[in-house]
């Protein structure tokens, strides 16, 4: 029996076990109304398939940048698993054209980069239930490998989202920005800012407005790499 999903099977050179996993991978959880179904949608299998494309990631960074310590590693990781790099693999392999979604679900599929994010994670959950850890270790690999290969360190304008994102990119949770003082009269203050994760200061920095401030604390902590010291909670 001919199944919905068979083109993209042949494209990408799977013999599907299970066929039904790779359904609920491209599943939204608005097709849930139309089906009459509960949590039968893509969110589980995405919290599995983060974890293999962020080991795989992790290692190619490793092996193609040995002139790199762990801090710049982990920028550079940083810059692959997130929204647009993962949604530009979605749009290659055309995971888009296969995903189900509800009619309360409105938009145009293709330009919603954060649901190609969460749908490309998806399935790599599935291939990993279904062919096993090391077909979905290579599918992942041979997807990543060359623009990893050729990488280099682009920090962004914005140095708040390119700290979180490193930050994130090993597994930890987000960073705070507090006040230390406040100097000078009304009208020309100047503050200072601090950058903390577990309570720990990665950084500070010096501003007219709080804003500039922690743009400046977190300049200074990717200068820093403070961070990667810092243990993992348990």
């Amino acid at each position: 029996m001919k199944h919905r999903l068979d083109p993209l099977f042949e494209k990408l050179g799977i013999n599907a076990k299970n066929k039904d996993v790779y359904d609920v991978a491209l599943t939204h959880s608005s097709f849930n109304a139309v089906s009459n179904r509960k949590h039968q949608d893509y969110e589980r299998l995405e919290f599995l398939g983060d974890s293999v494309v962020g080991m795989v990631v992790s290692e190619l960074c490793y092996r193609y940048h040995p002139e790199m310590q762990q801090g710049d590693l982990s920028i550079l990781k940083s810059q692959f698993i997130r929204t647009e790099s993962e949604a530009g693999f979605a749009l290659s392999v055309g995971l888009g054209e296969y995903l189900r979604t509800g009619p309360s679900y409105i938009g145009n599929i293709g330009d919603n980069l954060s649901m190609l994010e969460d749908i490309f994670e998806s399935f790599v959950g599935a291939m990993y239930l279904d062919q096993g850890k090391d077909f979905a270790y290579d599918f992942v690999y041979s997807l990543f490998e060359k623009p990893i290969s050729h990488a280099k360190i682009e920090y962004e304008e914005n140095p708040k989202s390119e700290l979180q994102e490193a930050i994130q990119a090993d597994g930890r949770e987000t960073v705070s920005y507090r006040l230390i003082k406040e100097e000078g009269p009304s009208n020309n203050k100047v503050y200072t800012i601090g950058v903390y994760l577990m309570d720990i200061e990665l950084g500070r920095g010096n501003g007219r407005s709080k804003k500039e401030a922690e743009t400046a604390a977190a300049k200074d902590a990717l200068n820093k790499r403070a961070f990667v010291e810092i243990p993992l909670e348990e």
